[in-house]
């Protein structure tokens, strides 16, 4: 009876547990754990397309080229004439559509004419690893302190204004010109001087620059070769400004002609207004450095008239190929000299070189840059020839130009051709 009666009892909290069981919170189906899930074949990452044979790589920007001149000092005029022109060049260019729809933009570096202030400038380039190339430096003191820091860091330059022959000497990969060379320049300056101008003696006025005191080297040597025995030389430095005692000496010498290979277009135009004054007769022969409108003409205020100024480039009012590149230039900037156009065509193979540079291997790089700047060959211009650059870097086909003084502007005598 006892057992009977405990089983009962038993049963009824059995029954009463699960009754209360039944009534309390149930887990929801989000408190459930949840089983990691597999990814369904339509989930799983696709790989990477390669373009199509008709798609175009796409380019990675920014794109960056510099241009190193002289902007700021004595030299200014011609500096900005040729950051003008390049920036011409990068601006038609980006309006064509650039690299791969990517505009380029140009990085400008002032050397101050300064060749420690170049230095400066290629290393901030060079570190600079979206500069793919550069325009400049603008004289040849500049090019040869600069030429190591461009080969280390396989940078390719082409310069609009270097003419010193050795730059072009010392197995440089990265070293380009679109102008020729001094020893081009000072043999044709000579044959000028004694045959054309019929002088039998010359006085010889450099500045100390390794431009200056190269091309007087050069055409003293070509000139005792063409029985001009009557030569004297003396130096000055750009530093100055008073030359009335030099030319006194000059006065005493009586030369026919002053032949000047210096480079700062103001210096010379003070020289032609102290030799009027003291009454020098001599005729004027100056280089590629006298060549500026602003500076030898203007600046001389006619003392310049009938001189003769040598130059590494032509007037490209003149050339067909140039009619529309010039007359946009005038229309922003006004009116320039010969120093310009070289730094436009030097900017438009740059550019054009890093344009096949990225069809090619669907990148940009300095290597393949480079590359391309070495492959240029026969090139359309605005500078009267093809450009296409020999092993050394030295454009093929360039010439030299005689230009005489008439009232305001340079007028052409001679062109010289390249042998």
């Amino acid at each position: 009876m006892f057992l009977k009666k405990f089983s009962i009892a038993l049963s009824m909290l059995v029954l009463v547990s699960l009754v209360l069981g039944a009534c309390g919170p149930t887990p929801t189906p989000t408190e459930a754990p949840k089983p990691t899930e597999v990814p369904t074949p339509t989930e799983a990452p696709k790989p990477t397309e390669a373009p199509t044979p008709t798609e175009a790589p796409k380019a990675i920007g920014p794109i960056k080229v510099g241009m190193m001149t002289v902007m700021t000092g004595p030299a200014a005029s011609v500096g900005m004439e040729q950051r003008n022109w390049a920036k011409l060049a990068v601006d038609q260019f980006n309006e064509a559509g650039g690299v791969g729809g990517i505009k380029v933009e140009m990085v400008e570096g002032d050397t101050e004419f300064d060749p420690a202030k170049s230095v400066l400038v290629a290393e901030q380039m060079a570190a600079d690893a979206n500069v793919y190339g550069l325009v400049g430096p603008e004289s040849s003191q500049n090019c040869a302190a600069t030429a190591e820091i461009f080969e280390k860091n396989s940078l390719a330059y082409i310069s609009p204004s270097c003419t010193k022959p050795d730059l072009s000497e010392q197995g440089y990969k990265t070293f380009f010109r679109v102008v020729p060379r001094d020893d081009i320049q000072a043999p044709a300056d000579a044959v000028f001087i004694a045959k054309d101008l019929s002088a039998k003696s010359v006085y010889i006025i450099d500045d100390q620059t390794v431009y200056s005191v190269g091309i007087a080297d050069e055409a003293e040597k070509k000139l005792k070769e063409l029985g001009v025995t009557r030569i004297e030389r003396e130096s000055i430095t750009q530093k100055d400004s008073d030359f009335s005692a030099l030319l006194t000496r000059v006065k005493a010498a009586a030369p026919d002609v002053i032949f000047m290979p210096i480079q700062l277009a103001a210096q010379g135009a003070q020289i032609a207004k102290q030799m009027q004054e003291l009454g020098v007769k001599a005729k004027i022969v100056g280089s590629d450095g006298l060549f500026s409108p602003d500076d030898f003409i203007a600046g001389a205020e006619g003392a310049t008239e009938g001189a003769y100024v040598s130059q590494f480039a032509p007037d490209v009012h003149y050339i067909p190929e140039a009619e529309a590149v010039w007359k946009a230039y005038e229309a922003q900037y006004g009116s320039f000299g010969a120093y310009g156009p070289p730094a436009y065509e030097s900017m438009a193979v740059l550019l054009d070189a890093i344009k096949r540079a990225y069809e090619k291997d669907g990148k940009v790089t300095r290597e393949g840059v480079l590359r391309e700047v070495a492959a240029t060959r026969d090139r359309p211009g605005i500078l009267g020839f093809k450009v296409s650059f020999n092993e050394k870097g030295d454009a093929v086909g360039a010439s030299f130009y005689i230009f005489q003084v008439v009232g305001d502007h340079f007028e052409l005598v001679k062109k010289v051709e390249m042998e």
